[in-house]
């Protein structure tokens, strides 16, 4: 999904993942009859022209295997290899630490092969799905349901003789529905099989009736020709989350906290965001540099997305099962761009105050998440959380919680590293630091640079923007790890800034965590985050 994009542009892994992806194709529904004839065709993902503030509009299709590649060589580039066939068997926590025991298998699937060992580490955090053993040992609840009855065999089967420029299909869940859709790997074809007439167990455990069934059900075309299963897993729709992503030393993360249907494609990327929330507060709190508590703001900034993904995706399970086709189309909310932490405790408006975070319906303590029930009808949560952004005229004004917009077209008159002339705002964000966007007319800048001084130089880097056709090169631009002239006005009309407001701070999972009027406003939000450190 296009957020997804916009966080590996951070992880600086942008360019071989669109290198290896797809483009959504449009969707086929063919008779059943003769296998050919084009009942209906659309576009699940319409073509939508980049903007300045969103330069990633289309969703893509790539392969968890080839993503995984990727970042597997993006370690690689530090020195840091992912360990295969090693399996978390229990653990037990103490207070400064977590003793696991493992068995190691390496590629070996034989469980005769595998060799114990017991280690200690400061923090566990489990993506072990949702059968793995982390969330089960934490006794974590899964709230939610199991639907026996609406069943899928999924995989990749390669096929000869059908275009790579549609996904297919053919039939209904009320009957057998089949569903091929391209991939990133020539005449291999991801599959879906449904319906209430689908012998799921024979199928799922005999590749030569499955083959036969896409033959009988897509009309048997002598045209097509169907190869080699190269991976097949049934797929019962589990509806269940979590109520805290966490306890002690021990976290979860994707799969482990929550399932769903995979309409609207929301699974491994809800998990990619997942990840980046926990993962540069973890650094922090691991660096010392951040209490404990900060990683409690995970449970509360996330809880209130994954309450409303699950709904969402439900409500498109639902509406396939009844055969409505336009279940397939993607609606924009489920590009993920909408996101927000509106609510945190941990953001901060330059003019808030207790009072007005009370107003407003923030806590600090962390009230929201013992009151909210993300999956019953309890509508008490603050501020009727919009979790995915989904009223749009509450989202008109740029706020602190919500997704940082990019901004191209920013010439560079000052850089602290190798960058080209012009850039956009999106190269600028740093997935481990801070990023302070101080747009200079509106900000006064010695103090802002006083107050960020008093913080180590690896948590921040700051970021000088001025107008169109504006020139600033001084000795406190110095202090600047970069600055540069916004060309277009692209970053002045996407972040706004006004008369005595005029820095925003930018996370490291790219969501804006404030927006402030001056240097106690700035040490006024990094406290509150590194919290080991109050200057």
């Amino acid at each position: 999904m296009p957020r997804s994009l916009e966080l590996f542009t951070s992880l600086r892994i942008i360019e071989p993942v669109l290198k290896k992806a797809i483009l959504t194709p449009p969707v086929r529904i063919y008779s059943t009859v003769d296998g050919k004839t084009i009942l209906q065709e659309f576009e699940m993902c319409p073509y939508q022209k980049p903007s300045p503030t969103h330069p990633f509009l289309n969703p893509v299709m790539l392969g968890q295997d080839s993503l995984e590649k990727i970042l597997h060589a993006a370690l690689a580039e530090h020195d840091c290899s992912v360990e295969l066939g090693t399996e978390l068997v229990t653990f037990e926590q103490e207070e400064s630490s977590v003793t696991v025991n493992l068995v190691k298998r390496g590629l070996s699937q034989e469980a005769s092969d595998g060799v114990n060992e017991n280690a200690t580490y400061k923090w566990v955090i489990g993506c072990d799905g949702a059968r793995g053993v982390v969330r089960k040992q934490l006794g974590l609840p899964f709230v939610g349901e199991t639907r026996n009855v609406e069943n899928f065999i999924v995989g990749d089967i390669s096929v000869q003789g059908l275009a790579r420029n549609c996904w297919h299909m053919w039939g209904d869940a009320s009957d057998v529905l089949i569903s091929l859709r391209a991939t990133e790997t020539t005449d291999l074809y991801n599959f879906l099989v449904g319906g209430k007439n689908i012998r799921y167990a024979e199928l799922a455990n005999n590749h030569e009736a499955l083959k036969a069934c896409f033959v009988q059900h897509t009309g048997r075309r002598q045209d097509l020709l169907f190869g080699t299963i190269s991976w097949i897993s049934t797929y019962t729709p589990n509806i269940r989350m979590v109520e805290r992503f966490g306890r002690g030393r021990v976290f979860v993360v994707g799969d482990a906290g929550h399932v769903h249907s995979p309409t609207g494609g929301q699974g491994m990327n809800t998990s990619i965001q997942d990840a980046f929330n926990l993962g540069w507060k973890l650094a922090l709190v691991v660096k010392g540099i951040a209490k404990h508590a900060l990683l409690d703001t995970y449970t509360e900034e996330r809880i209130p997305v994954i309450a409303e993904m699950i709904s969402q995706t439900t409500e498109l399970l639902n509406r396939t099962l009844n055969n409505d086709n336009t279940a397939w189309k993607t609606d924009s909310n489920l590009y993920q761009l909408g996101v927000n932490y509106r609510w945190s405790s941990i953001v901060l408006e330059g003019w808030d105050t207790p009072e007005t975070r009370t107003q407003a319906g923030k806590s600090s303590s962390f009230e929201l998440i013992q009151e909210y029930d993300p999956l019953g009808d309890d509508d008490r949560d603050p501020e009727n959380v919009d979790s995915y952004g989904l009223q749009a005229k509450a989202r008109d004004q740029l706020r602190p919680g919500d997704r940082a917009p990019d901004a191209p077209g920013l010439l560079v008159q000052l850089s602290s590293s190798l960058l080209q002339q012009r850039c956009q705002l999106f190269q600028l964000f740093d997935a481990v630091r801070h990023t302070i966007l101080v747009f200079l007319e509106c900000a006064d800048l010695r103090p802002i640079i006083e107050a960020l001084d008093a913080y180590p130089r690896s948590l921040w880097r700051a970021v000088v923007i001025l107008r169109p056709g504006a020139s600033s090169l001084s000795p406190r631009d110095a202090l600047m790890d970069f600055v540069v002239e916004d060309s277009q006005g692209h970053a002045h009309t996407a972040y706004s800034p006004k008369s005595g407001y005029g820095v925003c701070i930018v996370r490291p999972d790219g969501i804006l965590g404030a927006t402030v009027k001056d240097s106690s406003s700035v040490r006024q939000y990094f406290n509150n985050v590194f919290s080991a450190l109050i200057v």
